[in-house]
């Protein structure tokens, strides 16, 4: 029997055109909010404060609360989304396999 693939595309908004994020830190994921209301969830590191982003796919983030010392995230692969948000429930996204020509 042979078997039937359907992949649903979605259209992630650039990281960069975020206007939020929030932060879960176990573990530690940073949500980017777009202006349509998209949410899109990264894998994240705790980086020191002085970090800067090494590659153009990195992005640095700096959390301050009121009576704690600044803490800084990194996402390093922004090609790499972990989740997207519909309105009630984070599905995961699974990127393409490259092709084995073999």
């Amino acid at each position: 029997m042979e078997e039937l693939l359907i992949t649903i595309m979605l259209v992630i908004p650039a990281p960069d055109k975020h206007i939020d994020w929030s932060i879960n830190e176990i573990p530690t994921q940073i949500q980017l909010i777009h202006e349509g209301g998209t949410e899109v969830s990264y894998n994240a590191m705790s980086v020191p404060c002085g970090h800067k982003a090494r590659t153009r796919w990195e992005m640095v983030f700096t959390s301050s609360q009121a009576h704690e010392q600044d803490r800084c995230y990194s996402i390093f692969d922004l090609t790499s989304p972990t989740f997207i948000r519909h309105p009630n429930y984070w599905y995961p996204i699974e990127l393409p396999k490259p092709h084995d020509p073999r």
